[in-house]
């Protein structure tokens, strides 16, 4: 997800506020940056200021709609109706006026993501972090207790990767001095067991000395 606001400020407010709720956020000042952050990776879902400087928020939804592979937020301080309708009309899937409360403009990012998920990915394995669910293609579901649910969203967004303890601790937010290894052997012989459990194809991989990589079926989902 990428949010493009000039002010730098409220730039820095609004990625915080989404990553602390668990969200993958770039941050952009205007239509410059944000081109160069989509050339080095696209996004899914674009949250997106109208008065910017150079291009307009209106050019930018209008140049980069895609229902089936873009979900754009206009997120605004301008709260007529005429632009409302202009900004919905060039691209835009939601309209939300500033200031905005940070848990309405996660619910929005998020109905953006399932909507895009349910009309662009075929039936497959489904994870989504907020909720620390995993969904199987039959539709059966298994929750995760909430460290588990972060390295298990570490394992699957580097699949094929080997991730040491100090990586997975870090992803914790604990200092690493502070959870010893056997804490790390602990937690993740715990998981393997449950998603072993849950269905024979989830498969963590143990390195002797060198630490932990996902081997299962590719994973995709909400803020991975």
């Amino acid at each position: 997800m990428i949010i493009v606001e000039d002010n730098p400020a409220l730039l820095e407010e609004l990625v915080f506020q989404q990553q602390g709720a668990g969200l993958r956020v770039r941050g952009a000042r205007d239509a410059i940056e944000l081109d160069r952050l989509l050339q080095s990776e696209p996004c899914d879902v674009l949250v997106l200021d109208l008065n910017l400087p150079g291009e307009s928020g209106f050019s930018i939804a209008n140049r980069l709609r895609d229902p089936s592979r873009l979900g754009i937020v206009i997120l605004s301080a301008r709260s007529a109706v005429g632009d409302k309708v202009d900004a919905l009309a060039s691209g835009g899937d939601q309209y939300l006026v500033k200031p905005v409360d940070r848990r309405e403009l996660t619910a929005a990012i998020l109905a953006l993501y399932r909507r895009l998920e349910a009309s662009s990915r075929p039936p497959g394995w489904r994870f989504d972090l907020l909720a620390r669910t995993l969904f199987a293609p039959d539709g059966r579901a298994l929750e995760l207790t909430p460290q588990q649910a972060t390295i298990f969203g570490l394992l699957v967004r580097h699949a094929g990767a080997v991730l040491d303890r100090q990586q997975m601790v870090s992803a914790l937010g604990i200092e690493y001095v502070d959870f010893p290894d056997t804490r790390v052997n602990t937690l993740i012989s715990r998981l393997r067991q449950q998603l072993e459990s849950f269905d024979p194809a989830l498969q963590v991989r143990t390195w002797r000395a060198r630490g932990y990589a996902w081997v299962g079926p590719r994973i995709v989902g909400l803020s991975l």
